[in-house]
């Protein structure tokens, strides 16, 4: 009656939303407070806390091995990993250059175990954070995607950027 797709799925998901946008905050915070106490939210919670406890194991862990090695050494592969051949391979299957799993996890562990810090020299006017970790400075950069940036410790020189 109404054409193809008009009773999707999708169609179904946004009435839904425009029920729940013209609930008052109250009923908001009791159907959320229902969802929490039902099963699913239960199972959601203990999912999010395994994750979190693994999450955490692995960081412990990356601390003890971090004293056992040079970490200039680790970036040093780091930044040969994210060369020509790694953003040529991100482009081919459509995404803009991003860290690869090792620096995007070396990165997480950065955002929740060490306070960020502001640096003169890497201010810009875009939403941006910056880490001081052995020697590097990481920042990150949001606008209408994110920016990785890694510079060197000595003299600032930039040495990465995704």
């Amino acid at each position: 009656m109404f054409g193809p797709g008009f009773d999707s799925p999708h169609l179904h998901q946004l009435t839904v939303n425009k029920c729940i946008m013209n609930l008052s905050t109250d009923e908001r915070i009791k159907m959320l407070e229902d969802w929490a106490a039902s099963d699913a939210g239960r199972a959601f919670f203990e999912r999010e806390r395994l994750r979190n406890e693994l999450k955490e194991s692995r960081f412990r862990r990356f601390e003890e091995y971090v004293k056992t090695i040079d970490f200039d050494d680790l970036m040093y592969r780091l930044i040969l990993e994210h060369g020509d051949d790694w953003c040529a391979k991100c482009r081919e299957k459509g995404f803009t250059e991003h860290p690869n799993n090792k620096l995007g996890f070396l990165i997480d562990y950065l955002v929740h175990n060490h306070e960020s810090i502001q640096v003169q020299q890497l201010d810009c006017p875009f939403t941006n954070e910056v880490w001081f970790y052995k020697g590097y400075y990481f920042q990150m950069i949001w606008g209408q995607g994110v920016i990785t940036k890694i510079y060197n410790k000595d003299d600032m020189k930039e040495i990465l950027c995704l």
